[in-house]
């Protein structure tokens, strides 16, 4: 009989924000890496179910989603795990243990097992998480300066085994840089695809003309003019929107300025 793999405490948020790793091999399991190096194979969450259960028509899969406080997630049962979606409603508080899978870059629980649980038991939870992360803490510090230093080296096993850093330790943060550069080179090749060059804007003669005439004007009279006075001066021949526009191009663009309000000069 296959052996079960331990389950992790775990809050939603690591798995979130955990890279999912998807197994070559048709037996071997897949598993999470959380950002600070922990490889998760199960996870036991505690939550509350925050939407009421749904069932496909056929019964062949069902789901619910859950929040923990540091995020959302639903949880999915297939076959005979279905069993396990009736078992709660919304509002109720529960420990879930499952597998964590990704549907379309959203990582889910793929649920094995359930209980409704007592407002206590979420403080427990919380208490053996913590615990859980700050005894990870002292040897994940350790192994990501050694890794740092000397990579994946016979050094660096022999350095981690001398201060009870498991090599596996080392495999898994060397595996964590490796998505985390994957990612980030995946981004920038998006972000690359997705910025298009800014068209230039077709000039409009008619603004054009407006503001060449405000120039002008501004430029003959040789003295601050008020808004007032340039509006009139001008609306016979243009449109007041334009001289509008115009004043508020040309303030932006530099070309004139505003030496007290309602009144403007040539630069």
């Amino acid at each position: 009989m296959k052996k079960r793999l331990p389950a992790s405490r775990v809050y939603i948020k690591d798995i979130i924000d955990g890279y999912y790793v998807k197994s070559e091999g048709d037996f071997e399991p897949n598993y999470l890496i959380t950002k600070d190096a922990r490889k998760v194979y199960r996870v036991k969450v505690v939550a509350t179910v925050v939407r009421d259960p749904m069932m496909s028509e056929d019964e062949s899969y069902g789901r619910f989603q859950i929040d923990d406080g540091t995020g959302t997630m639903w949880v999915f049962g297939f076959r005979e795990n279905t069993r396990f979606i009736n078992l709660v409603k919304k509002g109720d508080l529960v420990q879930i243990i499952g597998k964590v899978g990704e549907w379309r870059d959203d990582k889910q629980i793929l649920v094995e097992g359930i209980a409704k649980v007592e407002p206590n038991m979420w403080i427990l939870h919380r208490f053996e998480t913590l615990k859980e992360k700050a005894e990870h803490a002292k040897k994940a510090k350790i192994a990501f300066e050694i890794y740092d230093r000397y990579g994946i080296t016979a050094k660096a096993k022999v350095i981690a085994k001398n201060k009870g850093v498991s090599e596996d330790m080392l495999m898994t943060i060397d595996e964590l840089y490796t998505m985390m550069l994957e990612q980030r080179s995946t981004e920038e090749a998006l972000f690359e695809e997705e910025v298009v060059e800014e068209e230039p804007k077709a000039e409009n003669p008619e603004l054009e003309k407006a503001k060449k005439a405000v120039l002008d004007l501004l430029r003959e009279k040789g003295k601050a003019l008020s808004h007032k006075f340039i509006v009139k001066k001008l609306s016979k021949e243009i449109d007041e929107e334009l001289i509008e526009e115009a004043i508020t191009q040309l303030l932006a663009e530099g070309e004139i300025y505003e030496p007290e309000i309602g009144y403007y000069e040539p630069l």
